[in-house]
């Protein structure tokens, strides 16, 4: 009865003060989007002085530091999926205060896969319609790849994204090669395939000879 009426005095002198730092916890009470195996992510609240904090999560997680002081530190599991953070506020009379959520998502990584072949004259440019890149996750995608050993770059929303040839100067086989790419969130993920694209001469005729 005693520890109850220490605590009903004191969360009346201290209403105020409380009332702005459970509104700052509460405004963290949403959904955080992060990508799967994400590390060292820091977590915190704002509390009263004095407190201290319990911090639990489902188990897609590793806490790497804190846990009792108004912050956390996690590292994320690889497998995609949703957890939910919880913290608990505890003053210095040993009050509780209601549980602070955040629901945390771990993306999916994106992937792209290059495949293809197709073939162009010498000196000339076109969409090569038969190569293609083709994407899985948050659009818009931003992939690197390189165009026989150019390196080029290219922002997309469609899930499959057909190259334009530059102009080549040399016959021959070029190959196409992913080398980074990242989702809206800024995931970044994984690349495979191969495209490539044959350059054909063009024939050299001979000036036209009067007989």
């Amino acid at each position: 009865m005693k520890t109850k009426s220490i605590c009903k005095i004191a969360a009346m002198l201290l209403l105020t003060t409380f009332a702005a730092a459970n509104a700052n916890a509460q405004s963290s009470a949403t959904t955080d989007s992060i990508c799967s195996g994400s590390l060292n992510k820091i977590y915190k609240i704002s509390g009263l002085p004095g407190s201290t904090f319990t911090w639990t999560f489902s188990g897609g997680g590793t806490k790497t530091s804190g846990g009792t002081t108004d912050s956390i530190t996690v590292n994320w599991s690889a497998t995609p999926g949703i957890d939910t953070l919880t913290v608990v506020e505890a003053n210095t009379l040993g009050c509780l205060g209601d549980p602070v959520k955040l629901v945390v998502v771990r993306l999916a990584p994106p992937t792209v896969v290059l495949s293809g072949t197709d073939s162009i004259c010498l000196n000339s440019a076109t969409t090569l319609n038969k190569l293609e890149m083709n994407f899985t996750g948050y659009a818009p995608w931003s992939v690197q790849y390189t165009e026989a050993g150019t390196t080029r770059s290219v922002i997309t929303s469609s899930t499959k994204y057909n190259f334009n040839s530059q102009v080549f100067t040399t016959p021959g086989v070029k190959g196409y090669v992913a080398t980074t790419l990242t989702d809206r969130f800024g995931c970044t993920g994984t690349y495979s395939g191969t495209a490539s694209v044959t350059v054909f001469p063009k024939p050299t005729t001979s000036a036209i000879i009067h007989y």
